[in-house]
């Protein structure tokens, strides 16, 4: 996100008579404004202390200097120091309530404090005006996020992926907000899209695992369910048996060590069952086989 920084023009008064003294406070206007100059000069050029330097001798001289308090609050933030920070873009606040940059600055300084809620509250405030800047909403998101809200979070970041839909950072933050939510296709789709726009991420092919993965389980659950419930309402069908069994099985594949054994059970209880009301079947033989495999490990 980039701040505005302006430099003032020093407005020289007037010729006077000579002679004539000016006023103290307007020469130290004046040199405030130089100073202010001289620290936006700085921190163009990354010379973070020299520009600390230069914007506090500026908010000393004119405390009523409001971009000199806004870009003191921009420095700070970028030295690390996010209270004294919120407290500089606070100031330019009070000066200039309507300074859409010192609250957005506000609002990044109460992000890096960890006060999710205040930043939230200060940039919810900024994006009427900053509508269409991907950046806002990623913020947003990643905060809401943050403070486990993941559907406005998914909201956002939606929006941020609408307006840069390029930016593979943006549809990996989409993809774990979905994650968050218990959206598991629309995670898989937003890693999918971040590996698309960049192939060696291995971010987005990790938790496109992860979530193939779960979603894998919560398959494997819903099988488990509809054939035990089908086993339930129809006790006589075989094929429901031995289908339940084969699920179970599966289950176990990707459970604790703890719940493999009563899920193997389980499976060799259906087996049974199935062997005994079908002997005949095509699928006996391997019913057979499953019970001879299963006995030894469940005993």
């Amino acid at each position: 996100m980039t701040f505005r920084l302006a430099f003032l023009v020093l407005c020289l008064a007037l010729a006077r008579a000579a002679g004539a003294a000016e006023p103290p406070q307007e020469l130290r206007n004046q040199e405030a404004v130089q100073r202010y100059n001289a620290g936006v000069g700085a921190l163009g050029r990354r010379d973070l202390e020299y520009a600390l330097y230069q914007f506090r001798q500026a908010v000393r001289l004119n405390p009523s200097l409001v971009e000199a308090h806004h870009n003191l609050g921009i420095t700070l933030l970028e030295l690390r120091q996010p209270e004294q920070a919120a407290a500089a873009f606070a100031r330019a606040l009070e000066l200039q309530p309507d300074h859409l940059e010192g609250r957005l600055g506000l609002g990044l300084a109460y992000r890096a404090k960890g006060d999710s809620a205040a930043a939230i509250r200060e940039l919810s405030q900024v994006l009427p005006k900053k509508a269409d800047d991907p950046q806002i909403h990623l913020v947003l998101g990643d905060l809401y996020r943050g403070a486990r809200q993941p559907q406005p979070a998914v909201s956002h970041f939606k929006e941020a992926a609408r307006l840069a839909p390029n930016d593979p950072t943006v549809h990996l933050q989409l993809g774990l907000a979905c994650a968050d939510g218990g959206d598991l296709d629309g995670a898989m789709d937003a890693f999918r899209m971040a590996i698309q726009l960049r192939p060696d991420d291995a971010d987005g092919y990790y938790n496109l695992g992860v979530i193939a993965g779960e979603k894998i389980r919560a398959l494997i659950d819903e099988k488990v369910a509809a054939y035990r419930k089908a086993a339930e309402l129809r006790p006589a069908q075989p094929d429901a048996h031995y289908h339940l069994g084969v699920a179970y099985i599966q289950k176990a594949q990707i459970s604790r060590v703890e719940e493999k054994r009563t899920l193997l059970q389980l499976a060799l209880e259906q087996f049974r069952i199935f062997h005994q009301t079908a002997p005949r079947d095509p699928k006996a033989p391997a019913a057979v086989h499953n019970i001879q495999v299963l006995e030894p490990q469940v005993q």
